[in-house]
């Protein structure tokens, strides 16, 4: 049976890491950052360490920087068979992000970091579909460069992950744009899910509308303590984000049967 591993981030920091266990070896989606490395290395390791298919859900440090760390520091020690993903343009990168650490000259530097590893690409297109054996990965949506608002979030690609038993759907750090999009272009059948990665870590990523319509048994949230609790200056719910808002949508969606909250983690799902 397949299982998913949920990855508990060791510096109680924003982290989106998982791996799963399929007949034909692990699929691993996003990372986290180069902090999370050997904690990610190791469970990698521990799970036999052939990584049948990488995927990338967007270009932002805290999701495809362990990548890149781990292409340098220990290639040598696990095998890494395809990349999956579809980032936009470079050029569309610099003209959507004129200034910041993810804009396209960042991008640009990620890809020449892990191009000495020559780790086979595939480009991700909404509608292919890749079979591992007893896991099966459906794109339901790539980035829409129309809409240059929050770009690098919105050009998340939406990725579903299905086995006999299960499905799980990943948004990445999807937002409000974006997952209109995703409405417009993915079937209700598709879109309904067991599991659901809560998008942007739990806050201010899509609206209520996109959690009705995948209207999932399990939330997956990528967030940590003082995230999920939205801790400001004043204590509970007085910070500035959206997470205890987004926590109210899934009680009032309803047949929620359990919260996982990754800084609970790490863990372990059988699928």
């Amino acid at each position: 049976m397949a299982k998913m591993h949920m990855q508990k981030s060791v510096t109680d920091t924003i982290n989106t890491s998982f791996i799963i266990e399929s007949e034909k070896g692990l699929l691993v989606v996003d990372g986290g950052f180069a902090t999370e490395c050997e904690n990610l290395y190791a469970k990698l390791k521990e799970l036999g360490g052939h990584i049948t298919g990488w995927f990338l859900t967007h270009p932002h440090t805290d999701h495809v920087n362990c990548l890149r760390e781990m292409i340098k520091t220990h290639l040598g020690d696990i095998k890494i068979d395809m990349l999956y993903y579809n980032f936009p343009s470079v050029e569309i990168m610099n003209e959507y992000i004129l200034e910041g650490n993810e804009n396209g000259d960042w991008l640009q530097g990620f890809y020449d970091d892990i191009a000495p590893a020559a780790i086979p690409v595939m480009t991700t297109h909404m509608g292919d579909e890749y079979s591992f054996g007893d896991v099966t990965v459906k794109v339901l949506r790539e980035h829409n460069d129309s809409t240059p608002n929050n770009f690098s979030n919105n050009s998340s690609t939406v990725f579903r992950f299905e086995t006999e038993n299960s499905s799980v759907i990943f948004l990445g750090d999807l937002g409000i744009e974006g997952g209109e999009h995703l409405l417009s272009v993915a079937s209700p059948e598709l879109l309904k899910a067991d599991y659901c990665q809560m998008a942007h870590h739990g806050q201010s990523g899509v609206l209520k509308n996109v959690y009705e319509a995948i209207n999932p048994d399990y939330c997956l949230w990528c967030t940590p303590t003082w995230l999920w609790d939205n801790k400001g200056p004043g204590g509970y719910d007085t910070g500035k984000y959206k997470t205890v808002i987004v926590r109210g949508w899934m009680s009032e969606i309803g047949g929620m049967k359990k919260h996982y909250i990754m800084q609970e983690g790490p863990f372990e799902i059988e699928l």
